[in-house]
């Protein structure tokens, strides 16, 4: 009996002294055929790290306001909003499909006081229909803008103005401005709060250290309670507007740039020849032919 367990123990032992090796021994890296097809093939997504987001999907930077930390208990942002109307504000990158090419696009997102007496959109839920950011690739006959379409009447913007406001016919005006349709709002975020997600435009944003960016709400209707009919509701006297935070854009802005840039080249690689590159991604001459068309290549 006692031979019949020691003949057992010679056998077992090999695989309990191959048991108590580090796991890093138990598979030499000589045991890879690294010649076999599998380890040969072409990597399936060769911009997987996106050129402007790296390898996040959207990249979002965020103020909000003592009331906002108090409640959601956050750190005080000294650089971030003051109390007032709007709690919260984040401005977000992303790239998205539109029609026949991709872009990127940046979106105003935030937590506002739902009682603020501003026009917004019908109902408690409103939410843009997904297709229309594909309208440019299915058939049709007009375009449809929801700026100028269904969203007229309390479409928000977004505006930059002067730090030190240059002047144009007696009258101050903004650097730039542009209308910034709803795609989501929730009147009822909370009682007292509702959510917004604006289709912001990654132009109409400027550098901080010249330029102050704000978004705005109308109060009335054009053409119906004009105040200025030379003006849009949104940029009227009576309109909501509220600050976006210098600390906010400087952190997003270089992405925003990014994604300019970046625009530009994807719809020209897309075939739109006559869309040309941004100053800026011309005089640094850094993406070379990356952004020739890439459709004749294709149709040949």
């Amino acid at each position: 009996m006692r031979l019949l367990f020691m003949a057992c123990l010679l056998v077992l032992l090999p695989y309990v002294l191959l048991a108590t090796e580090p796991a890093k021994n138990t598979l030499p890296s000589s045991a890879i055929d690294m010649s076999l097809p599998i380890h040969r093939q072409k990597k399936r997504h060769p911009e997987l790290s996106d050129p402007v987001l790296g390898d996040q999907a959207q990249i979002v930077e965020w103020a909000w306001s003592p009331q906002y930390a108090k409640r959601f208990g956050l750190p005080m942002q000294s650089d971030g909003l003051k109390d007032g109307g709007l709690w919260l504000i984040g401005v977000k990158v992303i790239r998205i499909q539109d029609g026949g090419y991709q872009r990127y696009a940046c979106r105003i997102i935030g937590l506002i006081d739902n009682k603020i007496p501003m026009l917004t959109p019908p109902g408690d839920r409103f939410i843009r229909h997904p297709t229309e950011s594909w309208i440019g690739g299915l058939p049709k006959k007009i375009p449809y803008s929801p700026a100028t379409g269904e969203q007229n009447e309390y479409v928000a913007a977004q505006a930059a103005w002067y730090k030190q406001p240059k002047k144009k016919l007696g009258k101050v005006r903004p650097e730039t401005g542009s209308g910034t349709p709803y795609i989501s709002f929730y009147r009822f975020y909370s009682n007292d709060l509702a959510y917004f997600e604006l289709d912001g435009s990654c132009g109409a944003f400027r550098d901080s250290t010249d330029s102050l960016n704000e978004i705005r709400f109308p109060t009335r209707i054009d053409g119906r309670n004009d105040e200025d009919k030379q003006a849009a509701a949104v940029y009227e006297p009576s309109a909501v507007h509220f600050d976006i935070p210098d600390s906010l854009m400087n952190r997003i802005y270089p992405y925003i740039r990014e994604a300019e840039d970046w625009t530009s080249c994807l719809m020209r690689r897309s075939g739109q020849t006559g869309r040309t590159l941004t100053l800026r991604a011309t005089k640094s001459k850094r993406f070379g032919n990356t952004c020739d068309s890439t459709v004749e290549s294709q149709a040949h």
